[in-house]
C-alpha cells in the first residue's frame, strides 16, 4: 500500500512539473525566455499569420498561444490582426521555431496584410472580442470563413447576415444582445495585399423556408421588390401538395441594387407568406 502511495505521488509530482513547464507566449517574452518575430503570410484570415520564436533558454520549453491574442501591424493602413486559435508550441533550448496560425482581421476598412509585412505582439482582446476569439478557438472554427465575420460583427458593427454559420451567427447575435438572423448575405471577398478584405458587394441571399398548406395549391416561390416586381423565383407555378413543405433557397443578387426586398410565397395573387431582407 505505501509503495502504491508513492507511486501515485510521484506521478502527481511529475504530470506537475510537466504542467509547470507550459508558459503563456506574453509571459515568455516578459521574462526574457524568448525573442519574438511576427509577419504577414499575406491575407487576413486563415493562417495568415506567422511567429518566429527564439527560445534563450538551455531547457525546453513549452510556449502556450492563446486565442484572442492581438498583433498590431508596423504598418498603419494594414490591418491589425488577433489569433483565433490555441496552440502549445515546444522548442528545445537555444533553438528557433516557426509556426504558421489561424488569425482574423479586426480592422475591415483597412488594407489586407501584403506577404512578410511585419507584426508587433500587442494584448489579449477583452469583453466580447475575447468572448468570440475563445468561442472560435474551442469550437474548432477557425478554419471556417464565418469566423472572419464573426469577428467583424463585433470589431466594426457588420451584419449578422454575413455570418454563414447558423450555430456562429445565433452565438454572435446572444453575445451582442441583437436578434438571431433570418437568413444569410453572403459577399464578394477580396485578399489582395493593400486592399481592404471586406467589401460591400452582396452576392448571394440565402436561407431556409418552410410552410403548411392545407390543399394543393399552384405557388411560386421567389425574390420581389418592395412594389411587387418578381426579380428572381426559386420555383414559380408549381403545384405544392397538402402538408408541410421545407427547403433551403438561393439567389443570387450581384449587380442588383442594393436595398429591401421580400422573400415570398404566393398563390395566385395570394401572399401566403413573406420575409423583408435587405442587402
Amino acid at each position: 500500500m505505501r509503495k502504491s502511495i508513492t507511486l501515485s505521488l510521484f506521478c502527481l509530482f511529475f504530470v506537475s512539473v510537466l504542467h509547470a513547464k507550459n508558459i503563456e507566449l506574453t509571459e515568455a517574452v516578459k521574462k526574457g525566455y524568448i525573442e519574438i518575430y511576427a509577419e504577414s503570410e499575406g491575407g487576413h484570415t486563415g493562417k495568415c499569420l506567422k511567429l518566429k520564436i527564439k527560445n534563450f533558454r538551455k531547457k525546453k520549453i513549452n510556449i502556450e498561444i492563446t486565442a484572442g491574442l492581438i498583433f498590431n501591424s508596423n504598418d498603419s493602413t494594414q490591418q491589425d490582426l488577433m489569433i483565433i486559435e490555441d496552440n502549445i508550441l515546444a522548442i528545445e533550448g537555444n533553438k528557433r521555431r516557426v509556426i504558421k496560425i489561424y488569425a482574423a482581421c479586426i480592422q475591415a476598412p483597412n488594407g489586407t496584410p501584403t506577404l512578410g509585412s511585419g507584426f508587433n505582439m500587442s494584448f489579449l482582446a477583452s469583453g466580447h472580442l475575447l468572448k468570440i476569439a475563445r468561442y472560435l478557438a474551442e469550437e474548432k472554427l477557425y478554419k471556417n470563413a464565418a469566423s472572419q465575420y464573426a469577428v467583424w460583427a463585433i470589431t466594426n458593427e457588420k451584419r449578422l447576415e454575413n455570418i454563414d454559420h447558423a450555430k456562429l451567427a445565433n452565438y454572435v447575435a446572444d453575445l451582442l444582445g441583437k436578434a438571431r438572423p433570418e437568413y444569410v448575405v453572403v459577399h464578394k471577398t477580396t485578399s489582395r495585399p493593400g486592399e481592404p478584405a471586406y467589401r460591400e458587394a452582396p452576392s448571394i441571399i440565402k436561407g431556409r423556408w418552410q410552410f403548411k398548406t392545407g390543399k394543393d395549391k399552384i405557388m411560386t416561390f421567389g425574390l420581389y421588390t418592395l412594389d411587387g416586381e418578381l426579380k428572381h423565383a426559386f420555383f414559380k407555378n408549381k403545384k405544392k401538395t397538402k402538408g408541410l413543405h421545407k427547403f433551403s433557397f438561393t439567389f443570387k443578387v450581384f449587380n442588383m441594387p442594393r436595398g429591401e426586398y421580400y422573400v415570398r410565397l404566393i398563390s395566385g395573387v395570394e401572399v401566403i407568406e413573406e420575409k423583408k431582407v435587405q442587402f
